[in-house]
């Protein structure tokens, strides 16, 4: 996830010079995307089909040829919901039967072509929604005390469990039935991300009038929910990937103290502690994660600047490789975000989405969502 307002747009062809740079453990001097055996580029896939005020906020894959991403447009200023799916050629506006209207869609997550969830709100109700293959049923949310509602929630899902994750409270789905577990006051989880119905994690933060702040990260271990302990009080997290049991990522930024700005984090987990692997990551607010399923791991946000393409780090295990993403073509562009991350399949690609502005000519601008695909 992956909750950014201004929105931002996409490339027509990327440039596949990328500016190889060492993680804090190596040594090595500045190369090209090239020199690793690979020629890697993003390209625009879909952007600006949408009414103005669009943005894309989350996006899920389930192999080649099945891929969703969630966000709304505006008409007359007013937020409609909307699901775009990719069928393997192009994508296009999701109406398949059963899908609730709603003013946003916030979150999606897809287990295969036909085990996807939805999660949105409109005004102060919060509605899910699950794909099985051929139309969409309205997922009844758990009860939670006072009338309140999960926020700005996301979701993960797995064969046999899906989870609910949001302000204080993560909510966990299977055989038909909700439990939720309070956090408590002053937590609230940004994202969550599962293996399987044994192996979660979610991170995010804690916060209190009167207490010292911290970054959370919690581990699901198929009954409950524990905290692992993180090395800099500063960090405030924004995201997570497993990779593997002992394999797993947060990203985020660091708060300033004085007049240092907000700084890029990235932290590994190898079971035991965690190493900062951030090296020369820098020129973004992450707001987007993931992995490519072969060791690989792909960061971007909200770029410093408004003027230039979308910004993407890759992490290969040794060094990092800064990519510039695509930008739209046809008019003159700015403000591109990525607000979410999705591998395609076992494929070693994958799908950002986010948004952008068009420049009206006349001093002002229009919002639009894009969504771009890596590739070789």
């Amino acid at each position: 996830m992956r909750t950014n307002t201004r929105i931002r747009t996409t490339v027509l062809t990327l440039v596949a010079v990328a500016t190889m740079l060492v993680a804090p453990s190596a040594g090595a001097s500045p190369a090209t995307a090239r020199a690793t055996g690979e020629s890697l580029h993003w390209e625009i896939s879909s952007a600006g089909t949408l009414s103005s005020g669009a943005h894309l906020s989350s996006v899920a894959s389930a192999g080649r040829h099945a891929a969703w991403a969630v966000g709304h447009q505006r008409f007359d200023g007013v937020a409609d919901g909307v699901v775009l799916k990719w069928n393997g050629k192009e994508w296009s506006q999701d109406r398949t039967a059963g899908l609730p209207q709603v003013d946003y869609w916030h979150s999606v997550s897809a287990v295969s072509p036909y085990d996807v969830w939805v999660y949105g709100w409109s005004q102060t109700e919060e509605t899910a929604a699950h794909y099985n293959g051929w139309r969409w049923q309205r997922i009844d949310l758990p009860e939670l005390p006072d009338g309140a509602i999960h926020g700005f929630s996301e979701l993960a899902a797995v064969h046999g469990r899906t989870w609910l994750a949001g302000d204080h409270r993560i909510s966990t789905y299977a055989n038909g039935t909700w439990r939720t577990t309070d956090l408590g006051s002053g937590f609230g989880v940004t994202d969550i991300h599962a293996r399987s119905a044994f192996d979660a994690w979610a991170v995010g933060g804690y916060s209190r009038v009167g207490e010292k702040s911290r970054p959370v990260a919690l581990h699901w271990n198929g009954r409950t929910w524990s905290e692992v302990s993180l090395p800099d009080v500063r960090l405030r997290l924004a995201n997570v990937y497993a990779e593997s049991r002992h394999s797993v990522w947060v990203s985020g930024h660091t708060t300033p103290i004085g007049d240092d700005g907000y700084q890029p984090k990235v932290l590994h987990w190898n079971g035991k502690t965690w190493q900062d692997v951030t090296g020369p990551v820098e020129g973004l607010a992450p707001q987007a994660l993931s992995g490519d399923r072969h060791g690989r791991i792909w960061l971007s946000g909200d770029p410093a600047g408004w003027e230039g393409p979308p910004v993407f780090w890759r992490y290969d295990g040794r060094r990092w490789t800064r990519m510039p993403g695509a930008t739209v073509p046809g008019g003159e562009t700015q403000s591109y975000t990525v607000t979410d991350l999705a591998p395609i399949g076992h494929t070693g690609r994958h799908w950002a989405v986010g948004s952008y502005e068009l420049l009206d000519g006349q001093g002002g601008a229009d919002n639009y969502e894009f969504i771009q695909r890596a590739t070789r």
